[in-house]
């Protein structure tokens, strides 16, 4: 018996990105690009465009040296959801800070292809003769979750949607005249559509585990440091009615050096403040004490997932990352809605507005009624590293002094959210990063006795909420033994080593030999 068995497919060429399967075949990008642009929704809209953003990447990674021809720009708080720790700008992908600079980018690149279109030598870089290089500025792919605001210039820019020009890819929230795709969880795609192209489409998806192990990949092919290893959150078990502040549940830091961030509480300047990173914990205006401490735990992890995601979420999505009943999701949402006015209303007294805004199926926090130390955090960050900064003397320690005030712990700590390891894991990773630069310079340079001080309680206050991470232990040893402190360099490595030991590891070498005096030395250098 002969066992016939379809033909491969030709091969595409290295440029080429395939979204899915249809039929046993492998569907382009160029599907996307639909005059009007294209709207992905459904349980798994979120896992396909992890997916096509790696796709874009891989494609990036197979042309290297030469530039890729297909691109993608994404806001940053869209990435962070998606692929969270790649730089702003990495190989083919470039986040944009605000949904404005992202069109931006798109009408640049339609320029440049008008431009190349009149006079296509005046892009191209002289090339051998032996290359093949394709020509343009190639595809750009402009992933966005739409805003009221921007509306108009993104149906402009969909109207112009191409292949291999642009395409206009939203989330969330549909674009007038957009083709909309219901994404099932597997990937099982319907597009509505008749005639040939409406066969049986199945995209390609990334679980977010999926999407971080490909992240560690890419940064590890640019030499660029993977993401830090994270110890599980130190759990308290559920809190009682009466819970203490977010300082008390931290590991130990010694007494010695606390961090002004275990002592007080930024004073709010709207009616609710919701502290997500350490414990969730809601704070009224004008109430010392936290509030809604009886809240079951499923509506703090509602308005913990709108605290994540200030710029809203579809009822499909939170219900999904929710976990909700597939039946009764829509009357799970109602009851946590119902929760959540009854216990800030109470506390407030606001009771004509809603503390949680709903665009159609879009839900968000209020802006003007709650905010929440996850955005403080943000912003003082933005402040940072912002070009510039570190020109002003001191400036860039202020803005990280004033984001590690907002952070006191993990993002949700001691909660076992499924959805919240990828924002957990990039959120530590942005304050870890930001004081490791700043240790850094200090080691470089010199720095005032008081400013060592103040790096070196950041450094001890970000080791006691990962008292893993072995790079945070080696700036502080070294900080420690310049200033002279030998008994508390040796301190920090005990605690280091003692921690890795409960995990079964040791110090790498590198931290090992801070501490190992030199043959003829009587100090530590």
């Amino acid at each position: 018996m002969i066992t016939r068995r379809p033909p491969p497919q030709p091969p595409r060429s290295a440029s080429t990105v395939t979204i899915g399967q249809q039929d046993n075949t492998e569907v382009s990008l160029e599907a996307l690009a639909t005059t009007g642009g294209c709207h992905w929704t459904g349980p798994g809209a979120e896992a396909a465009a992890r997916a096509l953003l790696t796709g874009i990447l891989t494609a990036a990674e197979r042309q290297r040296p030469r530039p890729a021809q297909v691109k993608a720009v994404v806001p940053e708080d869209v990435a962070e959801r998606l692929l969270p720790g790649l730089p702003p700008t990495f190989s083919a992908l470039t986040q944009s800070a605000d949904l404005a600079q992202a069109v931006q980018a798109a009408e640049q690149h339609l320029i440049a292809h008008a431009h190349h279109a009149q006079d296509p030598a005046a892009l191209e870089p002289q090339q051998p003769a032996t290359s093949t290089p394709e020509a343009g500025p190639g595809t750009m792919v402009l992933l966005t979750v739409p805003d009221a605001a921007h509306t108009g210039h993104l149906q402009a820019l969909a109207s112009r949607s191409r292949p291999d020009t642009l395409i206009v890819l939203t989330l969330d929230t549909p674009l007038p005249y957009a083709e909309p795709w219901n994404i099932a969880a597997d990937g099982t795609t319907d597009r509505h559509r008749q005639g040939p192209d409406a066969g049986h489409l199945q995209l390609f998806h990334l679980t977010p585990e999926a999407g971080r192990d490909m992240t560690e990949v890419l940064l590890a092919a640019h030499g660029q440091r993977p993401h830090l290893r994270i110890l599980p959150a130190p759990g308290p078990p559920p809190r009682p009615a009466q819970s203490k502040p977010a300082e008390d549940t931290e590991a130990d830091p010694p007494p010695e050096r606390p961090h002004p961030a275990d002592t007080s509480r930024p004073a709010s300047t709207k009616p609710v403040r919701i502290h997500v990173l350490g414990p969730i914990t809601l704070y009224a205006r004008g109430h010392p004490d936290p509030i809604g401490t009886n809240l079951k735990p499923e509506v703090h992890e509602f308005l913990a997932l709108l605290a994540a995601h200030p710029a809203g979420l579809l009822a499909t999505d939170v219900a999904d990352k929710l976990r909700l009943d597939g039946e009764n999701d829509q009357n799970a949402l109602k009851n946590l809605r119902r929760a959540v006015r009854r216990a800030l209303r109470a506390a407030t007294g606001i009771t004509a507005q809603e503390f949680i805004l709903r665009h159609g199926e879009l839900h968000k926090l209020h802006p003007e009624l709650v905010e929440t130390d996850l955005a403080d955090f943000q912003h003082s960050l933005k402040a940072a590293i912002k070009p510039g900064a570190e020109e002003v003397p001191g400036s860039a320690l202020t803005a990280v002094c004033e984001a590690l005030t907002h952070y006191r712990g993990s993002f949700a700590q001691g909660c076992d959210y499924p959805w919240a390891d990828a924002t957990r894991e990039h959120l530590a990773m942005k304050a870890t990063d930001a004081v490791l630069r700043i240790a850094h310079q200090a080691e470089h340079t010199t720095t005032q006795p008081r400013e060592r001080d103040t790096i070196l309680s950041l450094l001890e206050h970000l080791g006691a909420i990962h008292p893993d991470h072995e790079r945070l232990a080696q700036h502080a040893i070294r900080l420690y033994q310049a200033a002279g402190r030998h008994d508390a360099a040796r301190h920090t490595y005990t605690r280091l080593e003692r921690v890795l030991a409960e995990l079964g590891l040791e110090p790498e070498p590198a931290t090992q030999v801070l501490v190992t005096p030199k043959v003829g030395s009587h100090r530590f250098r």
